[in-house]
């Protein structure tokens, strides 16, 4: 087995392993690259979805994602589809010529659930002949570049999350979006987030679902946002993954963020995704 760094602060290339849903140290082995790296990638793996679930239970508990449909997809390149029945868990994120990737903002999963999913997998099905990467940023580096003065007022900070803010436009009447609004309500989440294993201190806001500071006006609530967000674009912070078909990218998404580049019109894109369930955020 070989690794190699894919950033100053965070990723990780794995060569030379193989994910296995038998061995039952697979799931510490995961952990202890996670605490370190944040994002790691096992290189040819190319799991079948039987193989690609059972690895991501070893690893955690998968949980099937709220806004999922047989349509493929329900809206072009933001919802996923649900490709296999016996699989719930398992979607599809899928883009053409048609159905263009179009989330092109850096962001985390599902900040707008009570308790956002802690971990992603995502397996390359088929990859363009070029472009397709993937990009991650390390939002506890983010945080650490900021002043004292700054972070101590940022600390105090709570944030509230809505899905409206991207899916509104999946559900094209009021009705609809009535009955998944009660069932998935804004939350608020600190700014800062602690991670209870390393004790780390990240910035813990997204720009896909992000939409005001509690207690503040709108104006200074959207000038420390606007800041918080645009910290992920700064390539200090970043690693970047060049997609072979049959890789496997684990990471956490509650310390870092991540952008799927645009770049590979016309050609076909296809992985699958499982999130792994969270913890309640302190």
């Amino acid at each position: 087995m070989n690794t190699r760094r894919l950033g100053t602060y965070l990723g990780v290339a794995v060569d030379g392993y193989r994910l296995d849903p038998a061995d039952p140290e697979l799931g510490a082995f995961v952990d202890e690259l996670l605490r370190r790296h944040k994002v790691v990638v096992f290189k040819q793996q190319h799991l079948d979805r039987h193989a690609f679930a059972k690895v991501a239970r070893r690893i955690g508990r998968p949980e099937a994602h709220p806004f999922i449909s047989e349509d493929d997809p329900v809206v072009h390149g933001i919802s996923p589809f649900q490709p296999y029945h016996e699989y719930p868990e398992i979607t599809g994120i899928y883009h053409d010529e048609k159905h263009t990737g179009n989330l092109n903002v850096w962001h985390s999963d599902l900040y707008w659930r009570r308790v956002p999913p802690g971990r992603l997998i995502l397996r390359a099905v088929q990859i363009p002949p070029w472009g397709g990467d993937t990009c991650w940023a390390d939002m506890g580096a983010a945080y650490r570049s900021l002043s004292d003065e700054l972070r101590a007022e940022l600390d105090e900070l709570r944030v509230v999350h809505d899905w409206m803010r991207i899916y509104s436009s999946a559900f094209a009447d009021d009705e609809t979006r009535g009955r998944i609004r009660q069932k998935y309500p804004p939350q608020t989440h600190p700014l800062v987030f602690t991670d209870p294993s390393s004790g780390e201190k990240v910035l813990f806001s997204n720009k896909s679902s992000a939409i005001r500071i509690e207690g503040l006006e709108e104006q200074e609530s959207r000038r420390i946002l606007d800041m918080v967000h645009l910290l992920a674009w700064r390539p200090e912070f970043q690693c970047r993954v060049q997609w072979e078909a049959g890789d496997v990218a684990i990471w956490d998404n509650l310390r870092a963020q991540h952008y799927a580049v645009s770049d590979y019109r016309p050609h076909i894109r296809k992985m699958e995704r499982i999130l792994l369930e969270g913890e309640p955020i302190q």
